[in-house]
């Protein structure tokens, strides 16, 4: 569920929306050209840090299948003898 679109769409809302509050809050978005600028840089660094977070999701996955095929081969070929 935490990786659905869904949740992805909500995300980004979520934290569009706290830039905004607090940007209201400390006084940055009280110029329409400022606030703007600041919206969509808060945009391409959401954007930047979910598809960071994917690739490394997927790099960990995939290090987790070599691992556990190296275990598997490894194990395959060696026999106790008595």
């Amino acid at each position: 569920m935490e990786n659905g679109i869904l949740m992805k769409f909500i995300t980004f809302w979520a934290f569009m929306i706290g830039v905004a509050v607090f940007g209201r809050i400390f006084g940055f978005l009280d110029d329409t050209r400022h606030s703007v600028i600041i919206l969509v840089a808060a945009a391409l660094i959401f954007v930047v840090w979910e598809l960071g977070r994917s690739k490394a999701r997927q790099r960990r996955e995939e290090q987790e299948y070599e691992e556990q095929q190296r275990s598997i081969s490894k194990g395959s070929g060696k026999r106790n003898k008595r």
